[in-house]
């Protein structure tokens, strides 16, 4: 196949990618029989401004233009997305509370569940209805955050006794809020004698006398 490829000519054009922004790439593209598959593949070529070697899509549907498939190529850093948002957001494979795969199967459910009901967050509607770029999932829950924050201190504000309802709010928050010891700070651990012993000085000047000689 780099045989092939490399016998012809590259087309220089634009992709778009992801939608969006359009990039310089080297493309070429023909249907050939994949060894490794046993059959005929449309297989394009493809390298971005400043690269050497192709890179090669190999596609099982032999009646699309190879532009629209390395277009489609691009969105699947949307699936990285996805799964960061998840990790990150989602409470997947973070707030697990059962392992293996049926855990794992869960938390993608619940995960999935998270991510459709913030399509319904009124800011998120309104974009999505009207064909605009939708919020990110970390994004919506920052929003979501403040909103009930704000909505907390309302009632603060507004109760028979807000200097009681405020500490009890304060009280609640450190509470909620996790404590954790830093990495960083290396209190309490063995780090050795870091100085050196009589015997080993003197066994270490033999070696600098080596050195010196």
């Amino acid at each position: 196949m780099k045989d092939y490829f490399d016998r012809q000519k590259g087309v220089e054009t634009q992709l778009i990618i992801r939608g969006g922004k359009a990039k310089k790439v080297t493309m070429l593209a023909a249907r050939l029989y994949v060894k490794a598959h046993g059959k005929y593949r449309f297989v394009v070529a493809l390298k971005y401004e400043g690269e050497e070697e192709y890179r090669y899509l190999i596609a099982s549907e032999l009646s699309w233009h190879h532009m629209d498939i390395a277009r489609l190529y691009t969105l699947r850093w949307l699936v990285e997305v996805f799964i960061q948002d998840w990790k990150a957001h989602g409470g997947w494979n973070r707030l697990s509370k059962q392992r293996g795969e049926e855990g794992s199967r869960h938390g993608l459910i619940l995960s999935l569940l998270c991510e459709h009901l913030l399509l319904l967050h009124p800011e998120q509607s309104v974009r999505l209805k009207n064909k605009q770029p939708g919020m990110p999932a970390g994004c919506l829950i920052e929003h979501l955050k403040a909103d009930a924050l704000v909505d907390t201190i309302k009632e603060v504000v507004a109760s028979n006794d807000p200097e009681t309802a405020l500490a009890a709010l304060t009280l609640a928050m450190k509470d909620a809020l996790p404590v954790r010891d830093s990495s960083r700070h290396m209190a309490g651990r063995n780090l050795g004698k870091q100085e050196a012993t009589a015997s080993l000085k003197a066994h270490a000047e033999k070696y600098e006398m080596l050195n010196a000689a």
